[in-house]
């Protein structure tokens, strides 16, 4: 008889259970101090918040999926994968518990996220959920604490994340406080009965993060910067202690950027360390970057520095002492455009030379023309990537910048074919906007427009003028109508509720609403003050005249 093969053992255990187990008495939850920070927004919420009240309405089980933890030498468990469903369930209770009236129930439902008489061994022993060490003092005192989903006094700062789950704990008070009591209550008995998982105990972090992929990577993959931090930490061998310093700074940098935009300039550095772009930054970035950077000098050193210059390409708030708000102007207008390919070299720029101020001024304003152009002039991405990764392989190697042969420099040819389209149609969205609030701010009087400030592009003659409009008599050909419609020279910028005002009025009653209404006037506004009329021939002597301002804004300098 033939011996059997000794059955090896993972060490990871399985088993199903409730949300009242792993929520129970005794037991901790805490998130590593590099998981990344909560993020659910609105629909992921609302959809949760559906399947619990068909289970509800339904009698049936709602399995929330696999909740992978680490067993810790304290008995308690950290948090691999289970986050954020685990950290909106504890938002739905306290938002269930606050809205009770009855003290048992209360009681009950506050069962499930801490307990009080645990004090004495600590506060991490209190709470059922303790989260990561940016999130957390925000999550005691806005959720865990009872009455806390119902104060409006408690402020989310602006280098956090902690607005999500603020704008989610209103969304949630408004759902349920909408339900009757005896709803309420039949909610929490669903949650604490009828929510069943999947609870998986691994022995150590490379079992988790091994079982976090296989989960993920099924269905919604992880982000990037979730990725990219894991392999930071495994190549630089940091102990834990290390790797726990570490890992918060890494939630201060997401929490500057925000999970997107830590990903887009993982992205961007992987591109300034290989000209490759092809993959996926979590698949390329080891051994694009961590092989020619020590990952110990690349968090301590590099990356603070990337962080700050992306966050000033983002928010377009630079300080450059007395030349500030002069740079602030051309980042603003590259803020506006519809393409991003210009971040790169942006941000390569702001981590070479982070402090002279009047070479940074002279930068951004031929990077801004620069890139106008390239949305104008250089319609395929091809094209415009090849002209910003010479410009960037000109900034990390040091040369100049200003002289000929420069990428920011245009030859006689692109200088007239930049004009040339400067006077045709602007059909999408994104082009309108970037060339009417930057022809606003070359305008006398005129200002710069961030994308923050309530400003919209306005047709003059309108995109779709009704049958029975007065606008036929000076437009009788459909043809012009639509050639001059998306011309520079027919917008306007007015605030949003003006621009639902005017629509498809007339000419004379659009001039009414946008001066007698007491909105802000812009100066492309203020151009059509003293018009009578608005005919095809003034649109077309408006957009030369337009085009006139902002070519000798860009290029008023004969180029080298």
């Amino acid at each position: 008889m033939e011996s059997e093969t000794p059955r090896l053992d993972s060490g990871i255990r399985a088993r199903e259970c409730s949300l009242a187990d792993i929520l129970g008495p005794g037991c901790q939850l805490k998130m590593p101090p590099y998981q990344r920070s909560y993020s659910w927004e609105e629909n992921e919420v609302r959809e949760l918040l559906d399947d619990l009240q068909n289970a509800m309405e339904t009698g049936r089980f709602h399995f929330i999926g696999a909740i992978v933890l680490v067993g810790m030498e304290d008995n308690s468990f950290q948090v691999v994968d289970g986050q954020q469903r685990l950290t909106t369930l504890t938002m739905v209770l306290a938002t269930l518990r606050d809205l009770e009236k009855d003290p048992a129930e209360k009681a009950g439902i506050q069962s499930m996220i801490g307990d009080p008489d645990r004090a004495m061994l600590g506060e991490g022993a209190i709470w059922r959920l303790t989260l990561n060490d940016v999130d957390n003092p925000f999550f005691r005192e806005a959720v865990q604490g009872e009455g806390s989903t119902l104060r409006r006094d408690i402020v989310a700062t602006d280098d956090t994340n902690h607005e999500v789950m603020q704008k989610n704990l209103a969304f949630l008070h408004e759902l349920l406080a909408d339900m009757s009591e005896k709803a309420r209550r039949n909610l929490f008995a669903t949650i604490r009965d009828r929510v069943v998982l999947v609870r998986v105990i691994v022995p150590d972090w490379d079992g988790g993060y091994e079982v976090f992929r296989v989960l993920n990577t099924r269905g919604k993959a992880p982000n990037s910067h979730d990725i990219v931090k894991t392999e930071i930490l495994q190549h630089a061998n940091f102990s834990q202690a290390e790797a726990s310093r570490y890992a918060r700074e890494w939630l201060e940098h997401e929490a500057k950027l925000g999970g997107g935009g830590l990903d887009d300039l993982l992205n961007i550095i992987r591109q300034l360390y290989g000209r490759n772009t092809k993959g996926k930054t979590a698949n390329v970035f080891a051994k694009v970057v961590l092989s020619k950077v020590d990952p110990r000098d690349f968090v301590d050193t590099e990356l603070p520095r990337y962080v700050e210059a992306y966050r000033v390409v983002i928010k377009g708030d630079p300080d450059f002492g007395p030349l500030t708000e002069a740079i602030k102007a051309p980042l603003n207008h590259l803020r506006l455009l519809d393409h991003q390919l210009w971040r790169v070299p942006a941000v390569a720029y702001l981590y070479k030379h982070p402090d002279d101020g009047e070479q940074a001024l002279k930068f951004f304003q031929m990077l801004e023309r620069l890139a106008y152009a390239m949305m104008l002039h250089f319609t395929t991405a091809s094209a415009r990537q090849k002209r910003y990764q010479k410009l960037t392989q000109l900034i990390q190697n040091d040369k100049p910048l200003f002289e000929k042969g420069s990428p920011l420099l245009f030859s006689k040819d692109e200088v007239r074919k930049v004009r040339e389209r400067m006077t045709g149609r602007f059909a999408t969205f994104g082009q309108r906007r970037a060339m009417a609030l930057r022809t606003n701010a070359a305008l006398e009087n005129g200002e710069t427009i961030t994308l923050e400030d309530d400003a919209t592009v306005e047709h003059v003659l309108p995109r779709s003028v009704p049958e029975d409009s007065y606008w036929h008599a000076t437009w009788p050909r459909t043809q012009v109508q639509r050639e001059l419609c998306e011309t520079l020279g027919n917008f306007v910028i007015v605030p949003q509720q003006i621009n639902h005002q005017a629509d498809r009025l007339d000419f004379r009653e659009k001039k009414r609403i946008f001066f007698e209404s007491g909105a802000r006037i812009f100066a492309l506004t203020e151009d059509l003050r003293h018009r009578n009329t608005w005919t095809p021939e003034d649109v077309r002597a408006r957009t030369e005249q337009l085009v006139d301002i902002l070519m000798d804004v860009w290029f008023s300098t004969p180029e080298d």
